[in-house]
């Protein structure tokens, strides 16, 4: 009997206090919410009460009572355009749906802006411009003259982040560190790029969950289930999860998989292959998986070039050596016409076991007959602690005209469109598109969590546009099939710092 009320009394005491812990939960993340300019969310809050930890009750810090009396907020963004890197692209579609047609990144995106419209009383407005890279200077045209004439043609901008990032010096963008109600450090946006982008205390450029081509971007490595258990070769997930997914293993991996199969004699892209890529774009991407920052920053937010380094004097003489002395490998310029499109036909037809790509490839590798598998870009070493991995630069960044004429009403839409993205639309993409309707297997929806937690960034990638191009240095060395990153370095390494202080002058001169 005294046993039986013992364990009545501990049962008891455990009801008791799995009522009480989600309570205390939810209290903190209350607390939380209340932003800079005071107030709760009180309808996020009586949701959030119900399961806190679920991403969909996560609550932003606008108070629950604000009202812009249907202010229009007009988007400038870059028109839908199709991508070598990412497939269908979604530039478009982030930011704007004209209405529900049964696509769940479409629905998610009509009913987020359909719901922060009601919740603000705003109007948001699409404002579709040419924006692709080839149309880079009638996007930046479009934004400088609306600003140098007065016209306020627009509230928030949605850029191509490479050369979007020309315009701050320019001072034709507001400070973000001025606007109410914009959390740049929230869990929506990406922290690391506000860091990053801050300089001088001034903030221009943003990105995170509003941008959907941030995730469609980011690179990954895929691989063909067929051709790793043809070769009797290890479960990559498990090597993921291991730790051991490095560029010494990925070497190792595709060791002895080389086939002549045309019977021409010679390496071709006819062939079969135990890596394959081109040398562009998937090449810079190696900057972030190898953690090798561009430009660094100490404490005091001072910055300094990084590239010239014994580890990146490591790191192009082994990418070259795992691109062009490993029969293995089939590197090509990214340049050479229909190139990304014939590294994806070797996939596709079992000729290739691992294959550098975006998260969008999926949308040319799903009507692909055999099953594939999708991995970060692998470790430099044993000794870095986490996957890192970048976007490719055609992802938005936000920002607003220096002519904004309501800053509130801009802040609060820019807050409650990139929360509810992260709320409802990030899982639409993240959570249907990607893990249920492109993915072959639940490991790789793991996968895809490793390789979101490893997105990056770094001033001097986001900024290589007025460095002078300085990220291109380690693709023009493995395109060139040369090792002579020193020499190189010291030819351009005046006009790179020369550079850097430049833009850092323009900052401090900003208002």
């Amino acid at each position: 009997m005294k046993n039986g009320v013992k364990s009545a009394i501990i049962i008891g005491v455990i009801c008791v206090l799995l009522i009480l812990i989600p309570s205390c939960k939810t209290n903190e993340n209350t607390g939380g919410s209340t932003g800079e300019n005071g107030g709760n969310n009180v309808q996020q809050e009586s949701t959030t009460a119900a399961d806190p930890n679920l991403r969909e009750n996560t609550p932003d810090s606008l108070p629950a009572d604000l009202n812009f009396n249907g202010e229009a907020i007009r988007i400038l963004y870059r028109e839908a355009i199709a991508s070598k890197y990412i497939g269908s692209a979604l530039t478009g579609s982030e930011i704007y749906a004209e209405s529900e047609n049964g696509d769940v990144v479409n629905d998610a995106v009509y009913k987020r802006n359909q719901k922060v419209e009601d919740r603000l009383n705003i109007k948001i407005v699409p404002v579709p411009c040419r924006g692709d890279w080839d149309d880079r200077d009638t996007f930046l045209n479009t934004v400088k003259n609306s600003v140098n004439s007065g016209s306020d043609d627009f509230d928030i901008i949605a850029g191509y982040a490479y050369y979007i990032t020309s315009l701050a010096p320019e001072g034709v963008l507001y400070n973000l560190k001025n606007v109410n109600y914009l959390q740049p450090g929230a869990e929506w946006w990406s922290a690391s790029c506000a860091d990053q982008m801050t300089l001088d205390n001034k903030l221009y450029y943003i990105t995170g969950d509003l941008a959907l081509t941030l995730l469609q971007n980011t690179f990954v490595v895929y691989f063909d289930k067929q051709v790793a258990q043809n070769c009797g070769l290890e479960n990559p997930y498990q090597t993921v999860l291991d730790g051991d997914w490095t560029l010494d293993k990925m070497d190792e991996l595709t060791k002895g998989l080389y086939k002549d199969v045309n019977g021409d004699g010679k390496p071709d892209v006819g062939d079969m292959y135990g890596f394959a890529t081109t040398t562009g774009n998937y090449v810079d991407a190696l900057y972030n998986a190898f953690d090798q920052p561009i430009v660094t920053k100490d404490a005091d937010g001072n910055l300094q070039l990084a590239l010239n380094t014994p580890k990146m004097v490591d790191i192009i003489n082994k990418t070259y050596s795992f691109f062009y002395e490993n029969e293995n490998s089939y590197a090509i310029s990214e340049y050479n016409d229909g190139a990304d499109a014939s590294i994806q036909n070797m996939f596709v037809e079992n000729r290739v076991l691992f294959m550098n790509g975006t998260l969008g490839s999926n949308d040319v590798l799903r009507a692909m007959n055999s099953d594939y598998g999708i991995i970060p870009y692998p470790k430099w070493n044993k000794d870095q602690p986490d996957y890192y991995t970048g976007s490719q630069n055609s992802y938005s960044l936000f920002s607003i005209p220096a002519t904004c004429q309501k800053i509130d009403a801009v802040g609060a839409a820019m807050e409650a469109l990139c929360s509810e993205s992260y709320r409802t639309v990030t899982p639409a993409y993240y959570e249907i598109a990607l893990k249920k309707k492109y993915s072959r297997d639940d490991e790789t929806s793991q996968m895809l969590d490793i390789i979101r937690s490893g997105i990056t960034f770094n001033f001097g990638i986001l900024n290589s546009i007025n460095i002078d191009n300085i990220q291109g240095i380690f693709r023009d060395l493995m395109t060139e099939k040369k090792t002579d990153f020193t020499s190189r370095y010291e030819k351009s390494a005046q006009m790179w710092q020369k550079s850097l202080d430049k833009l850092i002058e323009k900052y401090q001169n900003l208002p």
